[in-house]
């Protein structure tokens, strides 16, 4: 026999509200291979138990962007620091910040270029905002007039 889920056994096996488990369906409907996370009956979403075991892996992968670049890339900028000038560079970079929130025009563009590189490296790019999604609000039937 096929184990088939309903929407409110999925979400209780994931710890989560049925509701929540819809909105995030809605933003997230495929695994990165394409593949739906649930089979569509009728009007009806069922889940199998790979299903939610893939749910979870997306979550993970999901969560892994949000926090950042891998611990490669921090050893890549503590390389990056070796090479410059070490610790003493850092503290030079920090006391150069300092005076920046002093004085934000004295800004050496040595400064600003090695800052720059220093963050990317480590956070990435800037993950550019989601535009928000409104609300459509359809126009009502007009009611009919008796001449």
């Amino acid at each position: 026999m096929i184990g088939l889920l309903s929407i409110k056994q999925a979400a209780g096996a994931l710890s989560v509200s049925p509701q929540w488990l819809k909105y995030w369906l809605v933003d997230n409907p495929v695994d990165a291979a394409g593949v739906p996370f649930y089979l569509r009956m009728g009007n009806r979403l069922k889940f199998q138990p790979a299903d939610l075991e893939r749910i979870l892996v997306h979550l993970r992968e999901l969560e892994a962007a949000r926090l950042g670049p891998s611990i490669k890339a921090k050893a890549r900028l503590a390389g990056l620091m070796s090479r410059v000038g070490g610790y003493d560079h850092l503290v030079a970079v920090r006391e150069a910040a300092e005076q920046r929130k002093i004085n934000p025009k004295e800004i050496a563009p040595e400064v600003r270029m090695l800052g720059e590189l220093a963050v990317a490296s480590v956070l990435g790019p800037r993950p550019q905002p989601k535009p928000k999604r409104r609300r459509v609000r359809l126009p009502a039937k007009r009611a009919r007039t008796t001449r």
